[in-house]
């Protein structure tokens, strides 16, 4: 048996892992035990995952005895939900109008982040398990290579973790989208016919595999965005929605033992909250066993197949000697808006040729909110600009937020914000946000937001 856990900094998480398998230490990557001990094709599944093709219900609880026992109770309840929605966002990255101090670590936005190790999903990013310090923890997941040292160079754009880093010999262990390359998209399948670790199916300009980083999402048109999984929390932010990434390695995961989509061995993967108790699947505690949060983890191969794992039992630790913001609001489906916008009546990334047609619309159900005032947002990032819908239905340029409508919450089922051929836009990325706050102050805080981004190719 072995087991390894780092110290996470007051701004950083972390997560301990043993395999009662086999000895050493595990490299870390986008699944858990991913790496050169256990092999860098390995997938972890969720606890009950068996081979064939069900539904896994995933019990979580507290333990009764935790420190804060009872003010976790919300926060890990909508941290389950947004698993089980498992919604790929834009700009999840808040930190303003969010309600958390500013020398306060949220702790739905942590607990979420080890839930998703608790089922089998690890850093994206080399962070503090590999060793290195400050921002090359950045980089993307790999091994060392042969020559057993991380190979360190941002590229051009001086941005770690984007597609041009030099990694010389290291290993990729980070999954992406074939021919594309790029986090912060998701395909309507995924599996490895769409998905690959294998740096040959780059596009021909890219060096390495793109990670979901924050500083890397500046590279393109979208608000600030980081994956969950991505290592590393501020004091005073939240990151409670799923990134892309996030949610195409769970979806990965899903595809079975063959990674094929749509077969007999798919699964679907459900959390269920458990309240206070220890026999839960995943157990969580203020027990100031680690340095700042950890998920330690179980699992099993399965059957004689070394290149997946199913985790058996996990536990997220936490430390009571930080300050933490406990979320006090509660949100179910019934209680939360659903904003949804629209490319082509589709959610997932589209590309799009020139002759095609871009139609852009948004749905709304405010649920128990129905008739509460409101601001309403509609935002595009283009490779032209920053426009924003105005109370008079036309996308202005514009760096400030304009507001296209203030009032009262309404049902919408499906308003055309845009439409006009493909060709009459530059080409490039395009990335939209549908979004309403919980009040109507005139301040851009997207309090329950939808996006969408579509690509217009060049030729």
């Amino acid at each position: 048996m072995s087991s390894f856990s780092f110290a996470a900094g007051v701004m950083r998480s972390s997560i301990a892992a043993i395999l009662f398998l086999l000895p050493s230490l595990l490299q870390s990557g986008v699944f858990e035990f991913a790496g050169e001990i256990h092999g860098v094709d390995v997938i972890t599944h969720p606890t009950g995952y068996d081979g064939t093709g069900n539904k896994l219900i995933v019990t979580v609880g507290i333990a009764p005895s935790s420190i804060h026992a009872d003010r976790m109770a919300v926060a890990v309840q909508n941290a389950i939900q947004t698993w089980n929605q498992l919604i790929p966002t834009l700009g999840n990255i808040v930190t303003s109008g969010n309600r958390i101090p500013v020398d306060q670590f949220d702790f739905e936005s942590v607990t979420l982040h080890e839930l998703g190790h608790c089922i089998g999903l690890s850093h994206p990013n080399l962070a503090v398990e590999s060793g290195l310090t400050g921002n090359d923890k950045n980089y993307t997941a790999s091994t060392k290579g042969a020559n057993q040292v991380y190979d360190l160079n941002p590229g051009i754009d001086g941005i770690i973790g984007s597609s041009d880093d030099i990694r010389g010999d290291d290993v990729n262990l980070h999954w992406f989208p074939k021919g594309v390359n790029n986090p912060f998209l998701i395909p309507q399948t995924v599996d490895q016919l769409t998905y690959s670790r294998d740096l040959g199916d780059l596009p021909v300009v890219d060096h390495f595999a793109v990670n979901a980083d924050r500083d890397v999402s500046e590279i393109y048109p979208i608000e600030k965005t980081e994956a969950v999984m991505q290592q590393g929390i501020l004091a005073g932010e939240w990151r409670r929605t799923l990134a892309a990434d996030d949610v195409a390695t769970l979806r990965l995961g899903m595809s079975g033992m063959d990674r094929i989509a749509g077969t007999a061995d798919d699964y679907t993967v459900e959390l269920h909250y458990a309240g206070f108790t220890d026999n839960a699947d995943i157990t969580l505690a203020f027990d100031d066993k680690v340095t700042f949060s950890a998920c330690e983890i179980q699992a099993d191969f399965l059957g004689g197949n070394h290149n997946h794992l199913a985790i058996q039992t996990g536990n997220i630790s936490f430390n009571s000697n930080f300050p933490w913001y406990f979320e006090t609001e509660l949100r179910t489906p019934e209680s939360t808006p659903a904003v949804a916008i629209r490319i082509n009546d589709q959610t997932y990334a589209q590309q799009l040729q020139r002759g095609d047609t871009v139609k852009l619309s948004v749905t709304l159900d405010p649920h128990d909110k129905n008739g509460n005032l409101s601001d309403y947002w509609v935002k595009a990032m283009t490779p032209f600009g920053t426009f924003w819908l105005n109370e008079n239905m036309q996308f202005v340029a514009s760096e400030v937020p304009i507001r296209a409508y203030g009032g009262s919450l309404v049902h919408i089922s499906g308003l055309s914000l845009f439409e006009d051929a493909a060709g009459q836009l530059p080409p490039g990325l395009y990335s939209v946000y549908f979004a309403v706050d919980d009040n109507m102050d005139g301040i851009y805080d997207g309090t329950f937001k939808s996006s969408a981004i579509f690509t217009i190719q060049s030729f």
